[in-house]
């Protein structure tokens, strides 16, 4: 039986399909970096307390982050060691507020003392008011209104050895302290997972 040329072109196509496919896949495995993704290379970029990038990954859940492979985060318990502010919007009263939302959250989180404690050094590289002039930017003018907090959080053990590196983000209603309750929760529940 002879070979349409219908058959032909399934191939040809299938072939395609297959190498377009494959280097959509690799360009997705390259931004699983933070180091190779467009938040890195953004000329709006701030760098705060963690000094190496190079081996934060995307953490699902949380935008990025390192973990030291031998540590399970969720045996120890959490403190909040110091808090800087790198941020635009300059107030004490928001190194505090950071402060009190990750001490509180902190100290809801279910005991595991059997491994010791982990102490959190929180640097807020991003913190941003409510907006409701952004409400008309299309698509995302809702979300881009809200109340924002950014922070790097590293996590050290008693030897002050660093066992995590977290990058993470979020939006939440019109006072920064729902965007820090935000990061605070992702952080933590992320920790008791690991």
């Amino acid at each position: 039986m002879p070979k349409s040329s219908t058959g032909k072109s399934f191939w040809r196509i299938s072939i395609i399909l297959a190498a377009v496919l494959l280097a959509s896949a690799t360009t997705v495995a390259a931004a699983d970096k933070l180091v190779d993704s467009s938040d890195y290379s953004d000329k709006d970029f701030k760098t705060c307390s963690i000094t190496d990038y190079s081996d934060m990954v995307d953490g699902d859940d949380i935008q990025w982050v390192w973990t030291d492979p031998a540590i399970k985060l969720a045996q120890y318990d959490l403190k909040v060691g110091t808090v800087e502010n790198k941020s635009k919007v300059r107030s004490k009263s928001l190194v505090e507020s950071v402060q009190s939302v990750f001490s509180e959250t902190f100290a809801d989180r279910d005991s595991k003392t059997g491994s010791g404690t982990l102490t959190a050094e929180i640097c807020i590289y991003e913190a941003e008011h409510f907006s409701a002039g952004k409400a008309w930017i299309p698509f995302v003018g809702g979300h881009k209104m809200q109340a924002g907090m950014g922070v790097e959080m590293v996590l050290r053990n008693g030897k002050n050895k660093t066992v995590a590196k977290f990058r993470h983000s979020a939006r939440e209603g019109v006072e920064i302290e729902a965007a820090t309750q935000e990061v605070a929760n992702d952080l933590t529940e992320y920790i008791s997972k690991h």
